[in-house]
């Protein structure tokens, strides 16, 4: 069975949009970076305000400790980058005025957005393991070290973090749907991050769909990593599901001219 155009039009749009590629490079040489230079001034016993400022991110030592500040730095970056991809890939058909374009395809407008969805998806998901891979050699450099069988555990943490942060911005998508533009999708996930902190704070956070998985990579601390539980981390997918649900229907039934 043949694919979709549709599909092979949103995801060579995602090749070619500087949007995407700058999310990308983020996601994967930024958040790899950051975790190998903040676990190397971390775990070199300084005093320097930075290694204060680290330490505490640190659970445990070596690769454990390392893996885990990735985890950490992806729940954030895999937030605000793909929600940036959502609501740009969703809301510039309307503030270009492409719709119409999309319109002539031989494909229902739902599954357009299914496939702005699923493209998105993919690369979040491949930059997620890219990030991964990536910071394995990272780590060696960074004096860690081979890593052995302590380090599968962190990594696919690290891994589940990314795809669960990849999942919750899909509800982007229903607002930069409904309010035809993708600077209301950027305006939404703004808010998301700050609500995100409140209910952090608050220590409701385990409960929020969006600081969970932050909260399980231990940015709150190794007591509140445990204390997350797999019903808590799996909210994720009925919220993803449920945004991905609502925007497909608006473009089922929703006037796009």
């Amino acid at each position: 069975m043949s694919r979709s155009p549709a599909w092979d039009l949103e995801v060579l749009k995602l090749r070619r949009s500087s949007v995407a590629r700058t999310a990308a490079l983020v996601l994967v040489l930024g958040t790899t970076s950051m975790a190998a230079v903040f676990t190397a001034v971390g775990l070199a016993g300084g005093d320097s305000q930075m290694a204060l400022k680290v330490r505490p991110m640190l659970q445990g030592e070596g690769w454990v400790a390392y893996l885990g500040l990735l985890a950490q730095v992806l729940s954030v970056a895999m937030l605000l980058c793909a929600g940036v991809v959502v609501s740009w890939s969703v809301g510039r058909e309307f503030a270009d005025g492409t719709i119409a374009c999309l319109l002539a395809l031989p494909t229902p407008p739902r599954a357009v957005l299914v496939a702005k969805l699923g493209s998105v998806l993919l690369g979040a998901a491949a930059s997620t393991v890219a990030a991964v891979a990536l910071a394995l050699p990272l780590g060696a450099l960074a004096g860690l070290g081979p890593p052995g069988a302590e380090a599968v555990g962190p990594a696919l943490r690290a891994v589940a973090v990314g795809l669960l942060g990849a999942v919750l911005v899909l509800p982007l998508a229903f607002v930069a749907s409904a309010r035809r533009g993708y600077l209301p999708g950027v305006g939404a996930l703004l808010g998301v991050v700050v609500v995100t902190q409140v209910a952090t704070v608050a220590g409701a956070g385990a409960w929020f769909p969006w600081a969970a998985p932050g909260l399980w990579a231990g940015m709150g601390g190794a007591a509140a990593a445990g204390a997350v539980t797999p019903l808590q981390l799996l909210l994720a997918l009925p919220v993803g599901a449920a945004g991905a649900v609502a925007a497909a229907r608006w473009w089922s039934r929703a006037e796009l001219r």
